[in-house]
């Protein structure tokens, strides 16, 4: 019993260190991004923001791990070029003689007969002994080395362009949780005023019930519009508060850390040509460039395999030490060169060829598809920005005229012509068109970024 309790104090014990530990270790993950961040200072611009995913952001490293693993494959075929040398060593040892049967008859002089030994012990080789050496071989001619290495090569270039399309879909998305959080914040000032405006239109009518001027319904109604108003905002909250985290995880920081970002101001950009742009996607988007090269890399496939009926020269050589006294000189060069080829090993060859023929043609198909899909992309893209460009314009119309709407509440509020409610509501339509303005920014500077990204450039313009 006492043995039973010791164990489960023992458990117990070392359970409450690992937590320690843990508890521990998350303080100081946690101390170490808060010191990370102070140098950003109180709030995050979006090329900051966008700084901070291209240091942390965890896709971002895989893509990088990626692209150094396919570096290393590239080296590992060219390593078939070189010779490659190796060193062997061994010891033996004998438990006994060796005899040699010589089946010799006996020999007569006369009549004396001289019988001999049928068998007798000699020295052949010493009991014990080692042997070491080093040997090297080199490729003459072996034509699969060579389209193999070219293949490899041709993969690092994909992971290249796959890394920059990650990092400008990186710097995409992190502009799309950027601006949706800029979004649900100037939404969050409409919705305020609207429960300003809905509480003072309460107390309205709570004044006219009490004098019998409006139906107990009628309030009931009023206090229901209350309800969902607080119910919008609350939601808003909620809202932003996944919408930070979203971003944060993006950013790979600690999702209860609280940020706060500055608002920007965007600026229309001169649009090229349709025609220019769909020129620069065919020349620089990386989607059309990776599947040019998974093409080439199927001609190459296809290379291997009809090297696959050629022969094979590879040329030998290295030296030897024997520590066997019987031997007349226990150190010797050696040299050689061996040659194969497959004459049958049941149509493998064959068949290997007729797949990487269909590869090929695979590939050819694919890169046409690509070719349609790049150039409706970016005529897509390129749409949607002026769409964005002209509903940006209207949005910034409305925006000036409830500029104008406001400020003539405000002086008719100073001389009492209003009340509350009118004002209250005049605010709330003046953060209403505020906020759809920005919003269309937001959807114009994402838009801009989709067609960067066909063109091949990075999404964001620089500057906040």
């Amino acid at each position: 019993m006492k043995l039973k309790s010791l164990i489960i104090f023992l458990s117990l014990l070392i359970i409450g260190c690992s937590n320690t530990q843990i508890k521990e270790e998350k303080f100081v993950t946690v101390q170490e991004e808060r010191e990370y961040l102070e140098k950003y200072g109180n709030t995050l611009s979006l090329e900051e923001t966008l700084e901070i995913a291209r240091e942390r952001n965890l896709d971002l490293r895989i893509k990088e791990l990626e692209r150094e693993i396919a570096t290393l494959d590239k080296k590992i075929a060219f390593g078939n070029f070189l010779p490659s040398i190796t060193l062997g060593g061994s010891y033996t040892r004998l438990d006994d003689n060796i005899n040699l049967e010589m089946g010799l008859p006996s020999v007569s002089f006369g009549p004396i007969q001289l019988p001999l030994p049928s068998s007798f012990e000699t020295k052949l080789i010493d009991e014990s002994f080692y042997t070491t050496g080093v040997a090297a071989q080199i490729p003459i001619f072996v034509p699969s080395t060579w389209y193999l290495y070219s293949a490899r090569q041709k993969g690092e270039d994909i992971s290249k362009l796959a890394e920059s399309f990650a990092n400008k879909m990186l710097q995409l998305q992190v502009m799309s949780e950027y601006f949706y959080i800029l979004a649900l914040e100037s939404e969050k000032d409409t919705l305020i005023n609207n429960l300003k405006s809905s509480q003072e239109l309460e107390k309205k009518v709570e004044t006219s019930l009490k004098v019998e001027g409006v139906l107990e319904w009628e309030l009931q109604k009023v206090q229901a519009l209350v309800e969902s108003q607080k119910i919008a905002l609350n939601k808003n909250g909620r809202d932003l508060k996944i919408a930070k985290m979203n971003l944060k995880r993006t950013l790979n920081l600690n999702l209860q850390e609280d940020i706060k970002l500055e608002s920007i101001e965007s600026v229309e950009v001169e649009l090229p040509t349709l025609e220019d742009c769909i020129y620069n996607a065919l020349n620089g988007n990386e989607i059309l460039q990776i599947t040019e090269k998974g093409k080439e890399i199927n001609e190459d496939l296809k290379k291997i395999a009809i090297t696959n009926f050629l022969p094979k020269i590879v040329l030998g050589g290295g030296y030897i030490n024997n520590s066997n006294q019987t031997l007349a000189d226990p150190d010797f060069l050696f040299g050689n060169v061996s040659g194969v080829i497959s004459v049958f090993n049941g149509f493998k060859n064959v068949n290997e060829y007729k797949k990487a023929v269909r590869r090929e043609k695979i590939g050819e198909l694919t890169l046409e598809k690509q070719f349609m899909t790049t150039v409706l992309e970016v005529t897509k893209a390129y749409e949607n920005v002026k769409t964005t460009q002209e509903l940006w314009r209207m949005a910034k119309l409305n925006y000036e005229a409830e500029i104008g709407k406001l400020n003539q509440r405000k002086v008719e509020r100073r001389v009492e012509m209003i009340g509350d409610e009118e004002y209250y509501k005049a605010l709330a339509e003046y953060n209403e068109a505020l906020s759809l303005k920005e919003k269309v920014q937001y959807q114009y500077e994402m838009a801009l970024g989709a067609l960067s990204i066909a063109m091949g450039k990075a999404p964001f313009r620089g500057g906040n």
